[in-house]
């Protein structure tokens, strides 16, 4: 049996590969095409962010979760996942409670649902990521701002 935090690893990893094999089945495209044109998913297929964000705010840690849910976990296991695994580092909040992940090297993004609880809740990822554009837009492909 998988730890919790390697269990978690390989969903988050899983999400990824998944959303990137939808991405290269529809056409392949450049890394200058992705940062012209960046692109976002909900974690929860089917629902727009906003709600995921809501439901969020309720959600047990991922490995105490009965059925699927966005993956949360504890603020620090979150951060060093991001970092880790995808380069990407903390680059601006939105609201008080929502902050946007990102890594130029890796062109992935991350929006994170943070509580008061010292949980984080990934809510939206995507690819296309630049600090060279405003983390606004970011927000925006999430369904989190205007």
């Amino acid at each position: 049996m998988l730890n919790p935090i390697r269990k978690t690893n390989t969903a988050l990893l899983a999400m990824l590969l998944a959303l990137t094999s939808l991405s290269a089945h529809a056409a392949t495209t450049s890394r200058e095409e992705n940062l012209a044109n960046p692109r976002g998913w909900s974690a929860v297929a089917g629902m727009e962010p906003q709600a995921v964000r809501e439901m969020a705010r309720r959600l047990p840690l991922s490995e105490q979760a009965s059925g699927d849910q966005p993956w949360c976990g504890h603020d620090a296991e979150i951060a060093q996942t991001l970092s880790d695994d995808f380069g990407e580092s903390r680059i601006a909040t939105n609201a008080s409670d929502t902050a946007l992940w990102g890594s130029d090297l890796m062109g992935t993004w991350t929006v994170v649902l943070e509580r008061p609880d010292a949980t984080s809740c990934v809510i939206a990822s995507g690819i296309g990521f630049s600090d060279a554009q405003s983390p606004q837009s970011y927000f925006t492909k999430a369904g989190l701002g205007s």
